[in-house]
């Protein structure tokens, strides 16, 4: 014997949600026995004539589609969000012994909570232990990018290695293998062909930074010019929980600063997730040489003579601009004054008048309070990657071998991809009689790896 699960019955009763979702079938209008719905049985079989009805009737339905329906479509996605996380009067209904229970799970649960913050600052103390332990390990680095000290015939010998074990994971023509090492070592061994006036390696975190997304997405052609003198990126713990990117630059004719320093304070209290949630960032100022020299803003001069004594004098307008260097001038919560309505001539207003304002001061804080969540959310994005990519993986970046493995570029890769599919899709049903294999556009391409 076989039950059709897919019809709903009295007798086998759904579970209640304590949420009255979208997906919780408690107080349902089609599950009411009083609200049936009174639906046409269709005959068993159509005839020629009946068909045109049948026909009339498909025609009708995709005419109420939800997705041929924008309208309908929003009306319902505004009901059901009225109704997520509404109250559905379960947890009302249950006996007090039952409600015992649940008052001691919640205590229960506190406990874990304890643990788990316990966990989460003796994380945080260990990461500080390890990131010590890195210190000389990327103090050599960067003696090595700024030419400080040679590479060892030890560490040169085993980067060979490495390299040699990538390209057998990338080739499987041996033959190939052995012509590609063998170009690697004349490279890597020949020093007759490789200018010695070189210092270490140039522009490398210029490189490794237009290399990671969003990073590079910050990063303008005036920017470039000032970020060829980064000698290096680090990062330090504080004692509380918290941390402080550190940016070394040259001695440079843009600014006096040769460290340029920004700290993310945690908050004291875990979030709901047991873990550690941003409370603010602080930059620093930077000290520009010339306003010029200033690649955070725009400068435009022009001339205005004055009508009466045909003197000239010279007005310039600063206009803030996209730049990496805004990093260091985080986002901070406007300052919105409430009372900033005029008055009318008599200093009363009527109620009318009012409410307009109410209403255009909501909406233009609405507006303000979502552009500071994204730049904060944009701001946290920046510095986790600087912190936890690009710093312990800098020679990846700056090869571009990390682009191949950073999930983030493949999951937006994957997203274009399908968007462009779509589109393709669409385009092809418009015109299928002159589509055409080789009018197709390619692909989306990878992420550009930039080499300076």
């Amino acid at each position: 014997m076989s039950i059709n699960i897919s019809k709903k019955s009295n007798d086998y009763p759904q579970a209640p949600t304590p949420q009255n979702t979208p997906a919780s079938n408690a107080g349902s209008y089609f599950l009411n026995n009083n609200h049936k719905l009174n639906l046409k049985q269709l005959p068993n079989t159509i005839n020629e004539e009946s068909q045109t009805d049948l026909q009339d009737l498909n025609n009708n339905i995709k005419k109420l589609s939800i997705t041929t329906n924008p309208t309908l479509l929003s009306m319902i996605e505004n009901k059901l969000s009225t109704l997520v996380g509404k109250d559905s009067g379960y947890l009302d209904t249950l006996t007090p012994k039952i409600k015992k229970r649940i008052i001691a799970l919640k205590y229960i649960q506190k406990q874990q909570m304890d643990l788990e913050a316990n966990f989460q600052h003796e994380l945080f103390e260990l990461e500080k232990k390890y990131n010590l332990k890195y210190k000389p390990i990327f103090d050599h680095r960067n003696q090595i990018i700024n030419g400080l000290v040679e590479p060892t015939k030890e560490e040169v010998e085993n980067g060979k290695l490495i390299e040699k074990a990538l390209q057998e994971n990338d080739l499987d023509d041996l033959d190939d293998l052995d012509d590609l090492d063998n170009d690697f070592e004349a490279v890597a061994g020949n020093d007759d062909d490789i200018d010695n006036e070189i210092r270490g390696i140039p522009n490398f975190w210029l490189t490794a930074l237009e290399n990671l997304h969003p990073i590079s997405d910050t990063i303008s052609e005036r920017d470039t010019e000032v970020l060829q003198y980064l000698v290096d990126i680090r990062m330090e713990h504080l004692e509380t929980p918290g941390f402080k990117l550190i940016f070394e630059f040259e001695k440079n004719e843009f600014f006096s600063d040769t460290l340029l320093t920004k700290t993310y304070y945690y908050q004291k209290e875990l979030g709901y997730t047991g873990e550690f949630i941003y409370d603010h960032a602080k930059g620093c100022d930077i000290n520009w040489t010339t306003p010029e020299n200033n690649v955070t803003v725009l400068i435009e001069r022009r001339k205005q003579r004055n009508k009466y004594t045909k003197q000239t004098r010279t007005i310039e307008k600063i206009t803030p601009c996209d730049s990496f260097f805004n990093f260091f001038d985080p986002p901070k919560p406007p300052h919105y004054n409430e009372n900033n309505a005029d008055d009318d001539e008599n200093g009363i207003k009527d109620k009318a008048a009012i409410n307009n304002d109410l209403d255009d001061d909501t909406e233009k804080q609405e507006e303000e309070d979502e552009e500071l969540e994204s730049r904060l959310e944009l701001d946290y994005q920046l510095a986790e990657d600087i912190k936890d990519k690009l710093i312990p993986r800098a020679i990846d970046w700056f090869t571009g071998t990390a682009i191949e493995y950073d999930l983030d570029n493949q999951l937006d890769d994957d997203s274009a991809e399908d968007e462009f599919d779509s589109d393709e899709e669409s385009d092809a049903d418009d015109d299928d009689e002159d589509a055409d294999d080789d009018d197709k556009p390619s692909k989306q391409e990878p992420p550009e790896c930039k080499q300076t």
